[in-house]
């Protein structure tokens, strides 16, 4: 069985595409880690983008169980979670995916409003829980991905990714009564047949608040910048690096994370995911992510499903 990988063999007329490409990525790296920064406020926690990679098989048609847990040790912040994910095909070539959170905050030694009391409406102040554990049914988000041509990129793959307001304020930052809209483009960039960069530039437009408990301010809109580099194994078997910068109205975020996958049984793959908050700031929502992951895929909607063995 041939390893399944978006990459193909290099053509020698993108050769000087795919090094602007690069030095753009380390650009990006070294100017994010440069940019001044001032501490006072805060980015509520997203999830990044489903896109279709090896890393989850490849295929479009999958269902994706994760187990989180979130953790600041300066501010004794846990949060243990549940995330489902389901994706479909989306015609030929694009995905439908649909996420459904539950989770558990520990909110430790500070409480959201004694850490940003600048984001508490009016109805918070009274009605804010003070409870130091709490337990929810997260943000609803739906979206879709699939591949576009540019005229200056060329070949890359978009997303739009909506969260419903079907949260609750008193998770805030990891779950609220919100509207954030996203749209995203990532490029491929193949290194060899088994290895691949991946470049990303989004934005982010936070429609309404829903005003449950906080202000306008706790939503900040802002872009997003990011590279991955993903090294592939065949079908389930992928070792990841990424690199994520967010600007949200000069409340930033950079976060690094690597992720292993292997496979599990003929049509599954398990994971582990460990990111890392570089900024050290007080916008973070947390320090550490670690992520266990389990996801079962359908052969027939992987591209190289008709090079597979039965």
């Amino acid at each position: 069985m041939k390893p399944s990988s978006p990459a193909r063999a290099t053509r020698p007329g993108r050769t000087h595409s795919r090094s602007a490409w690069r030095i753009g990525s380390l650009l990006l790296v070294l100017g994010a880690l440069l940019v001044p920064h001032r501490a006072n406020a805060q980015i509520m926690h997203l999830d990044a983008i489903p896109w279709f990679t090896p890393a989850d098989s490849t295929s479009r048609l999958a269902l994706v169980v994760e187990v989180n847990r979130f953790h600041d040790p300066k501010f004794n912040w846990n949060l243990n979670r549940i995330l489902l994910t389901v994706v479909l095909p989306a015609g030929d070539d694009a995905t439908f995916f649909l996420r459904m959170p539950h989770l558990t905050f520990d909110t430790g030694d500070i409480s959201v409003p004694n850490r940003w009391p600048w984001i508490i409406g009016e109805d918070g102040k009274n009605g804010w829980p003070h409870e130091k554990r709490l337990s929810s049914f997260g943000q609803i988000e739906v979206g879709i991905t699939g591949p576009f041509r540019f005229p200056v990129v060329g070949g890359a793959n978009y997303a739009l990714a909506l969260g419903l307001p079907t949260g609750s304020d008193r998770v805030y930052p990891f779950s609220s009564v919100s509207l954030p809209l996203r749209i995203e483009l990532k490029k491929a960039v193949p290194l060899s047949r088994s290895n691949c960069l991946g470049l990303v530039a989004g934005y982010l437009a936070n429609m309404d608040s829903g005003k449950e408990f906080l202000t306008p301010e706790a939503f900040p809109n802002g872009y997003h910048f990011g590279a991955a580099l993903d090294l592939f194994q065949g079908r389930g078997r992928l070792l990841g690096l990424s690199y994520d910068f967010q600007d949200r109205q000069s409340r930033r975020s950079q976060l690094a994370q690597i992720q292993v996958w292997f496979p599990w049984g003929a049509n599954g793959s398990v994971g582990f995911k460990v990111g890392r908050e570089l900024q050290g700031t007080l916008d973070r929502p947390a320090a550490w992510y670690f992520t266990l992951g389990w996801r079962l895929d359908s052969a027939s909607y992987r591209p190289s499903a008709a090079q597979e063995e039965p």
